[in-house]
C-alpha cells in the first residue's frame, strides 16, 4: 500500500504569536478526532526559501485511506461528512479557533500537494 503525505502551506494573520499558534497545534489540533488512517503534523521550515514558514503535513497511511475520506481533489466523501458530523461538538471549536490563526483552512483553501511515497 502506497502511503500518501499531503503537504499543505499555512498562513498566519498577521500580529500571531508564533508560540500561541505551535502550541494550539500541539495541544488542540494533534488531540482533535481524525480519520482513520490519518495523522497531522505541523512542521517550520528553518532553512531554505520558506524559513520561518509553516506547513502541515497530512500523513495518510495509503492511497485507500485518502481516496476512501478524500475521493476528489477538496472533496469530502459521504463517509467524511458523517465523521465530520458525528465529532462536530469536538471539531467546531478547534476550527474556530484555527480561524484565529490562519485565513488558511486545510482542505478547503490551503496551497497544497499529495505525494506518494514511492520507496519502500
Amino acid at each position: 500500500m502506497t502511503r500518501v503525505f499531503g503537504v499543505h502551506e499555512i498562513v498566519l494573520n498577521p500580529g500571531v504569536n508564533e508560540e500561541d499558534f505551535e502550541n494550539f497545534f500541539r495541544n488542540e489540533v494533534a488531540n482533535a478526532p481524525f480519520y482513520p488512517g490519518w495523522r497531522a503534523r505541523l512542521l517550520k521550515a528553518d532553512r531554505g526559501e520558506r524559513k520561518g514558514k509553516y506547513l502541515m503535513l497530512i500523513d495518510i497511511e495509503s492511497v485507500e485511506a485518502r481516496e476512501r475520506f478524500s475521493p476528489a481533489p477538496n472533496q469530502p466523501s459521504e463517509e467524511a461528512n458523517q465523521f465530520d458530523k458525528e465529532h462536530n461538538d469536538e471539531l467546531e471549536p478547534v476550527f474556530q479557533k484555527w480561524s484565529t490563526f490562519s485565513p488558511t483552512q486545510v482542505g478547503q483553501n490551503s496551497i497544497y500537494t499529495d505525494y506518494l511515497v514511492l520507496d519502500k
